[in-house]
This record gives structure tokens, sequence and C-alpha cells, in this order.
């Protein structure tokens, strides 16, 4: 009963301390921010955006889509999403030489501004954790996101495990 009590009388802001809480409205607030620029100059969201700056970071902007899967979504996601890109034309899709199974994935001059546009949201929320933060704060920051985002790795890793 007394927890439950605690629990009701929590107010919002010590709500939103909860650490998984917290993560999450961070993750919203820059998903909000980044989206917000992305789709009023470009018409694409933070997570189409994102799939781009992958694809720009290989060599001659071209990507196996195979490779993509890497990028922590399920085959059918990425799938969905390359369509509207290249619906947009911000990307092309073609079969490989050697294989016409595989699929490549090409920016377009127009993905490869997006691409670079996302990359100055993601450069310039850097900075604003840099002038927040202390350079020993950021430097800590930086290795405990990791062991979160290995830690949560991990664990989609052992639910498919369980799963098959």
């Amino acid at each position: 009963m007394e927890d439950k009590k605690r629990a009701d009388e929590m107010s919002e802001a010590d709500f939103i301390r909860q650490k998984p809480v917290l993560l999450d409205f961070i993750a919203h607030r820059l998903d909000v921010i980044n989206n917000r620029q992305l789709m009023a100059e470009y018409d694409v969201t933070h997570s189409q955006a994102k799939l781009l700056v992958r694809i720009s970071h290989s060599p001659g902007h071209r990507i196996a889509q195979s490779e993509l899967k890497a990028f922590g979504r399920r085959g059918s996601t990425i799938t969905s999403v390359l369509a509207h890109l290249e619906k947009n034309g911000l990307i092309s899709r073609s079969a490989s030489d050697a294989d016409a199974r595989a699929k490549y994935v090409e920016l377009t001059p127009h993905g490869l501004d997006v691409a670079l546009a996302e990359q100055k949201i993601i450069s310039e929320l850097g900075e604003l954790i840099d002038h927040t933060l202390t350079k020993k704060e950021t430097e800590s920051l930086q290795i405990l996101l990791e062991k979160i985002a290995k830690a949560l790795d991990d664990k989609k890793t052992n639910e498919r495990t369980d799963n098959t």
C-alpha cells in the first residue's frame, strides 16, 4: 500500500527523472527537433534521414540492401522505408551484376543533400551536449551510453534466441 501511495503522489518532475522515462523523454525531444527541421525542408523523417546517412558513409554512396539490416530494423521495415525514399527520388535501387537477387541502394544527389542536412543536425546536437557538459562529463556520458546500447543489443539478441 505504501508503494502505491508514493506512486500516486509522484509529481510529474519526479516521474520524468526516472531513468527509463528520462531517456525516452530525451530521445523523443531529439526526434522532434530533428523531424521538425527535416520535414520542413525535405519532407523526410528522422528515421529515413538516418538511413540516408548510413548509405552516404558507404563507398560511392552505394550499399547492398542486405547490409542495411544491421541498422537495427527488420528487413520488411527497411524495404518499406527504401520504397518511400525511392519514390521521393532520394535513392535508386538496382540489381547486382553478380547476383540478380542482391539489390544495391545508391543515393541520388538530392538524397545526399538530405544526408548532409541530417549530419549537420546531429553535429549541432553534439555541440549542444559539448556546451552543456564538461569534457569529462561528455566522455563519461559517451561511455555510459555505449554501455546501455550494448546491454540493449544483448537483450535483443537474447530475446531472439529465446524465441527460436
